[in-house]
């Protein structure tokens, strides 16, 4: 059974995706579609539980083609890991968002949504699980894709420009991956990863063909860094992000960027290897650009008055955690960088929710607007408060948990060391200038409401227990962090 789980996850997904616009009771799609994700993350945990026990992996062909065509999928306890986080944050996104989702999107283009989201979902499982560069493109473009017409689903003029800008931006990303798949397979006759780590280790052993491995590797760097909205690529996140509905805002920002790092990290570890990557100083320029993304980004978002471009700022500063720990080069650094994916990608749904909640209840999307909002809506609100104390390095919480990974393994770079930490002591002083006084502003008294009581049972229960839920996941992993670090050092190694 646990054979089959990543080949079934993705098939459940892409099926069920299909069937929803025949649906035609009112929220059977939405129904449907959350509860194909609940089944998805309890494969998910199945299969974490076995591989992780047995510290094992497996490859899945599908097709049963031989190399160096054949098509596979691979399963170890970082894939499961992995794969159970996005398919939480999926369905708590989708959840935490569908009341807003009723209302932006026409109730025609309801179970099209979610067909979207479905495609989405299982683009992300198989980027998570594939095994050859193939499928992994494939999927690349299929998430791509979906991802732009989720942006574009409330129909309105801001939404459609942002999702062009956006589509402009992906294609030219998708465009240096194909070229740089297209060169390494002209050089090395393979798409498997496995085949592809043995062709590529003898051509650098050779010398054969360096600059053209070279210029594969930054091209294929560079199209999933435009994609993942890394600084100074990052121009098309803030429109995307702030003019979309909650649950797009909250899985683009929270899953689909970190899709594509998955895959980048893949490449690094599994196809190019760390020895080609150091001689090259690929691991220094994935530094430096974490480096500068993580305080430019925050500098940014300081500038913001409209919320969800804050959080989208936000996230781009985020994401460039990531890079500058890839940019580390050890296996402490890839840890940490598995670290932050699972961090940021619940606390930044949760706080993308919690925006969302606060923004219905009082009406307004800027911060003048929304003073006292937290008061109409306070597990929104607990939503928003906890998330941003995370990012900004809260003990106890996601976000300090990744931020101290990341301290840890910058202590035994080399010249690194010293920038790293400087980068993190300040990215963490900006996170707090300006979430610290959104958060202020959110649960102070405005004109407005200056008498209104806190109620926390307003609301509908669904979007309660989404919220709990978020938080829950949020302090899991701020509390377990040496277990969770371990399966994540367990799946790396049996890279």
């Amino acid at each position: 059974m646990s054979y089959n789980i990543p080949f079934l996850s993705i098939m459940l997904t892409l099926v069920s995706g299909i069937l929803v616009p025949l649906l035609r009771r009112e929220g059977g799609a939405l129904r449907l579609v959350r509860g194909v994700q609940l089944g998805v993350a309890g494969l998910s945990a199945l299969l974490l539980a076995r591989l992780s026990g047995a510290g094992a992996s497996f490859s899945y062909p599908m097709g049963h083609i031989p190399a160096p065509w054949g098509n596979e999928l691979r399963a170890g306890p970082l894939e499961a890991l992995l794969a159970l986080t996005f398919s939480v944050v999926m369905l708590l996104s989708l959840s935490g968002g569908a009341e807003d989702l009723r209302r932006d999107v026409r109730p025609d283009r309801q179970g099209w949504y979610c067909l979207l989201m479905q495609l989405l979902f299982g683009a992300l499982l198989a980027m998570v699980y594939t095994d050859d560069l193939f499928t992994g493109y494939v999927f690349v473009e299929i998430a791509a894709v979906t991802a732009c017409v989720a942006v574009a689903a409330k129909e309105s003029g801001r939404s459609v420009v942002a999702a062009i800008r956006y589509l402009i931006f992906s294609c030219l990303g998708s465009g240096l991956v194909l070229l740089g798949i297209a060169m390494l397979y002209c050089i090395t006759g393979q798409l498997l990863f496995s085949g592809l780590e043995e062709a590529v280790a003898r051509l650098v052993q050779s010398g054969e063909y360096s600059l053209p491995l070279v210029v594969s590797a930054l091209l294929m760097t560079l199209g999933l860094s435009i994609k993942s909205a890394q600084f100074p690529f990052h121009a098309w996140l803030p429109d995307a992000h702030a003019s979309a509905t909650t649950a797009s805002s909250a899985i683009l920002s929270g899953l689909v960027l970190k899709g594509y790092l998955v895959l980048l990290l893949k490449l690094i570890l599994r196809v190019f290897g760390p020895a080609l990557i150091v001689s090259t100083y690929m691991d220094d320029l994935l530094f430096l650009l974490g480096l500068t993304g993580m305080l430019f980004a925050s500098v940014a978002a300081l500038r913001q008055e409209e919320v969800k471009r804050m959080i989208a700022y936000s996230s781009s500063a985020q994401i460039s955690y990531i890079f500058l720990a890839l940019g580390l080069g050890s296996e402490a650094g890839w840890t940490a960088a598995c670290y932050q994916i699972l961090a940021h990608a619940m606390t930044k749904s949760m706080i993308f929710v919690g925006a969302g909640e606060m923004i219905r209840a009082s009406g307004g999307h800027y911060w003048g607007e929304l003073r006292g909002a937290a008061r109409l809506a306070p597990l929104g609100g607990a939503a928003f408060t906890v998330g941003g104390l995370s990012l900004c390095g809260l003990p106890l919480l996601a976000g300090f948990s990744a931020k101290y990974c990341i301290a840890a393994a910058a202590l035994d770079a080399e010249w690194q060391t010293a920038p790293a930490l400087f980068g993190l002591a300040a990215s963490s002083v900006l996170n707090a200038m300006y979430y610290i006084p959104a958060i202020l502003a959110i649960w102070g008294r405005a004109r407005a409401n200056e008498d209104a009581p806190v109620v926390w049972m307003r609301g509908n229960w669904e979007g309660k227990c989404v919220i709990l839920l978020f938080l829950a996941g949020n302090l899991l992993l701020g509390t377990a962090f040496g277990p969770i670090r371990g399966l994540i050092q367990q799946g790396l190694a049996l890279f």
